[in-house]
This record gives structure tokens, C-alpha cells and sequence, in this order.
């Protein structure tokens, strides 16, 4: 991103924190943008944005209406059908709305152009724009301007990426709700709560003397505490929830080779994505295939049989595969029904600490089985099983409804739920419990007030954060380079 200087109006930010921390932005918001806000091939309709204070004047220079009425003569959110034109060359027949000031998505004024969806014709006009005194936005800078202009927080700003990748419906509802502001209502009264437990605190420290003596005094700070606390655990309840909805909940099918994990692979998938052979050792990497189970996005991850390496990428396929086990949220244990088990009890991979994210899969159940029974009841008394075959079909509904049911138990309980999508969220409200959680001690053994203070305005500054009250350039930076150049 190339470095140019804020030119910040004054007062623009009134006493806002950002007031300060934007003067060293890499963005002009004094330029006027623009940007193809569809995406690249052919279609039937292509949109051009531009946005800033001179959109109207220069969309006017290259555009003639059918009547006589310029852009900037007409009302805010009005349609206008005429023709762009590079001199008096016709380039389009074209519709043109007009979003004026505070009215618009960005909170300056906006224009959107509807023209044909030829990509050689998208970038034609966009060149004219440019070359009216428009430049290219930058990733995510017309979101960026509305955060800015003060139309939308930064947790809705991540809400609008959210939406636009959302993998399924149940994350589409949840980047809604969190764009129609139900992150930042209890995020912002947990603010005020701090900021008036702040303010009292720090008036005690430099006016001890004004400040008269209470027995109930610091029974009220505890219980504004307790507030902040039990505010914070309810947005974090269904964190686990926000996060496999945002990044996916991630299943490693594991197992010895040859026991039919890319198999399964593809019948997960529907379609032939891993290379299946009866040489054991063939899949040699990680293969990843995201499907939609119950609402929710989940990735099946195919990787290399597990046992003694035979050679150095091998080697390197087992470790890989050690580490996707060791960080999935569930493991499908595949093994072979056909084949006798060497030992008398199930023995898994150290990566695996926890027998409640594993489903074990008897694979090849269309082929005479060779366990014990004794052995099937120990695999049925620790691990959920299903018996397969990847070759008939047979059992993968059951395999389906076992995990359908691991997740069913992390879905969004009522639809006016908080729902945490981001790691970033997640953390900081996790370091806001923290420090409460320090305040009440030090409150309980008498601690000096200073301290708490600290506490509090780190609680503060992390809330902040969230809600890009208190925002660095380079977290910023990083949220809106996520986003499309359009949008």
C-alpha cells in the first residue's frame, strides 16, 4: 500500500481518540475514489463506485443525461439514465445513483454507476474516472471512510467483510446481526461502566480530601465489576461458536495407510479430489475440502498414513499430519475392519489428548471383519463408531449424523445471541475478564487504587480496540486490507 498523508479537517473527529492516532494513516481522505465494486469476468451488470467530494463533479465531466439536469443538480438517492462519453465517443448507456453527504455508505458523496458488465468496458470507464482526477481505492477504503466518517464502528466494518465471505447461513445471520450493531450496544455499555469507574477512582487519587469516606464505596465498585464481568461472559459465551462459523470447524481424517481415509475424502466431497490407490503411503500431504454440515462451514482435511517413515517426504507428510491433528476441533480415526488390530486396546497418536473429539470409523465394512468383539466394545465404550464403506456408501449417513450432532451442540441458542466471529474479539474481551477478574482482588486485599486504575484503563484501551475507539494503524491497516478493492 503506497504511503500518502492524512489531511484531516479540524474537528473532524470531535473527541474521538482516533483524532489523534489518524494523523498518521496512509490514506488521503481528501481524494475522491473509485473502484469496480464488482467482481472481474463478464456479467450483465458492472458497477463502478466513486466516492469523495468531488464524485458528482467529476462523474458530470463524462456523463450526459437524457434530460438537461446535471448530477449535482438532483436529489440524494435518485437514479439517472444516460450515456458516458469520452469526448463525444459513447461508451456505455448507463443508470447512475447519487448518494449525497451523511446519506451514504461512506458519509461523504457517492456514485454509483450501472453500466454493461464487459470487464474491457468496466475498466474503460474506471480509466476515465481516473483520469478526471479520481484515484484507485485502496482494499476495503470505502468501508474504511464510513468507519471513519463515524457511520459505522470497526466491529460493523468487520461485519461487512464477514458477510460478503460468509460460508453459510447461519454466519450470514450472524455478520448481520453484528452490522446492525449488536456487538457494539453491550460493548459499548460496558464502556460507560469503565469510564464512570475510571472517573470516580481517579477524582478519589487527586482529591482525597473532597472525597468522603463510604462504607458502601467499594461494595459499589465490586458490583460495577460484577457487571462488567458477567457482561463480558455472555459475549463470550458462544465465542467457540463465532469462531468455527468465521474460520471453520476443522476435521482431520486420520489413520495407518491404506486404511481408505482419501476415499472417504471423496465421498465426503462428492466429487473425486484425492488420488486413491491400494499402495499404501500414497497421499503424502494434507488435501482440504470445505463442505456445509448443519449451518455450519466445515473443512475435512485427507493426510498422510500414519507410521514409520519411508523416506524424507514421507517423513514430512506424517509431521504435517501430526500437526493438523494436533490443532483440528474433531478427528475421524479411520481404520481398516478387514485387518486384524495387532493390539488388545485402541492405541492413537500422542497429538490426540482428548477421546472426546474423536469419531472412530470402521472402514471397509463391505469386506469379512477380522476384530474381536471384545475389541469392537472397548472402541464403542471410549469413542463414538460408525462401520463404512467408502467403496458402497454404505454408513456415511450415520458417519454424517454423528457429526452433525458434535456440532449441533455449538449452535447459536436464540437469534438475538452476541456472536463472536473473530479471534481479535475474542482475545481482547478475554483480557477485559482478566483484568476485572485482577480488580476484585486487589479490591478484596486492599490493593492501592493506582493500580486498579491501571487495570481499568487497560480494560478501557482493550474494549476500545474492539470497537476502534482506540485503534493502531497497522490493526487497521490489516482489517481493511482483508477486504475487496470495492467495497
Amino acid at each position: 500500500m503506497s504511503s500518502l498523508l492524512v489531511i484531516k479537517p479540524d474537528n473532524y473527529y470531535g473527541t474521538n481518540v482516533l483524532s489523534a492516532l489518524f494523523e498518521k494513516i496512509v490514506i488521503n481522505y481528501d481524494d475522491t475514489i473509485t473502484a469496480i465494486a464488482t467482481p472481474p469476468g463478464r456479467g450483465a451488470i458492472g458497477i463502478i463506485r466513486v466516492s469523495g467530494s468531488k464524485a458528482l463533479a467529476i462523474t458530470d465531466s463524462i456523463f450526459t443525461p437524457l434530460r438537461a439536469k446535471k448530477l449535482s443538480e438532483r436529489k440524494t438517492h435518485t437514479l439517472t439514465f444516460g450515456k458516458i462519453k469520452n469526448a463525444e465517443m459513447i461508451i456505455d448507456e448507463v443508470l447512475i445513483g447519487i448518494m449525497l453527504g451523511k446519506s451514504s455508505f461512506s458519509g461523504e458523496d457517492t456514485v454509483e454507476i450501472y453500466c454493461h458488465g464487459g470487464s474491457v468496458l468496466l475498466q474503460q470507464i474506471l480509466n476515465l474516472i481516473v483520469n478526471k482526477g479520481a484515484r484507485l481505492a485502496q482494499p476495503g477504503e470505502f468501508t474504511r471512510r464510513a468507519f471513519v466518517n463515524g457511520k459505522i464502528d470497526l466491529t460493523q466494518a468487520e461485519a461487512v467483510a464477514d458477510l460478503i465471505n460468509a460460508p453459510t447461513e447461519l454466519a450470514r445471520r450472524a455478520a448481520v446481526s453484528q452490522l446492525e450493531g449488536n456487538l457494539r450496544k453491550p460493548l459499548n455499555e460496558i464502556r460507560e461502566i469503565l469510564i464512570n469507574i475510571l472517573a470516580d477512582l481517579e477524582a478519589e487519587i487527586d482529591f482525597p480530601d473532597d472525597i468522603s469516606d463510604s462504607s458502601n464505596k467499594n461494595q459499589l465498585l465490586i458490583s460495577q465489576l460484577n457487571k462488567i464481568k458477567n457482561k463480558t461472559n455472555l459475549l463470550l459465551k458462544n465465542a467457540d461458536t463465532g469462531r468455527i462459523l468465521h474460520d471453520g470447524f476443522q476435521i482431520v481424517i486420520a489413520g495407518k495407510p491404506n486404511a481408505g481415509k482419501s476415499s472417504l475424502l471423496n465421498i465426503l466431497a462428492s466429487e473425486e479430489r484425492a488420488l486413491v490407490t491400494d499402495i499404501p503411503g500414497t497421499t503424502r500431504d494434507t488435501l482440504e475440502v470445505d463442505v456445509n454440515i448443519e449451518g455450519f462451514p466445515v473443512r475435512f482435511i485427507d493426510t498422510a498414513g500414519l507410521r514409520t517413515a519411508r523416506g524424507k517426504v514421507e517423513k514430512h507428510g506424517i509431521a504435517r499430519a501430526k500437526h493438523m491433528i494436533s490443532a483440528s476441533d474433531m478427528v475421524i480415526w479411520i481404520s481398516d475392519i478387514s485387518k486384524k488390530t495387532p493390539t488388545a486396546k485402541p492405541v492413537l497418536p500422542d497429538e490426540i489428548n482428548d477421546n472426546k473429539k474423536v469419531i472412530w470409523v470402521w472402514n471397509k465394512c463391505d469386506l469379512p471383519a477380522k476384530q474381536t468383539k471384545n475389541f469392537f466394545q472397548k472402541i464403542n465404550e471410549i469413542f463414538p463408531s460408525v462401520k463404512i464403506s467408502a467403496i458402497t456408501g454404505s454408513g456415511i449417513n450415520e458417519l454424517h449424523n454423528l457429526i452433525a450432532e458434535k456440532l449441533h451442540k455449538k449452535k447459536i441458542l436464540a437469534d438475538d445471541d452476541v456472536v463472536l466471529m473473530r479471534v481479535r474479539h475474542i482475545n481482547l474481551l478475554r483480557k477485559v475478564l482478566n483484568l476485572i477478574n485482577c480488580s476484585l482482588k486487589s479490591l478484596k486485599s486492599n490493593t492501592m487504587s493506582e493500580l486498579i486504575v491501571m487495570d481499568i484503563r487497560d480494560s478501557l484501551n482493550a474494549v476500545g480496540e474492539i470497537t476502534g475507539d482506540f485503534s493502531t494503524e497497522d490493526l487497521l491497516d490489516k482489517i481493511f486490507s482483508d477486504f475487496c478493492i470495492g467495497k
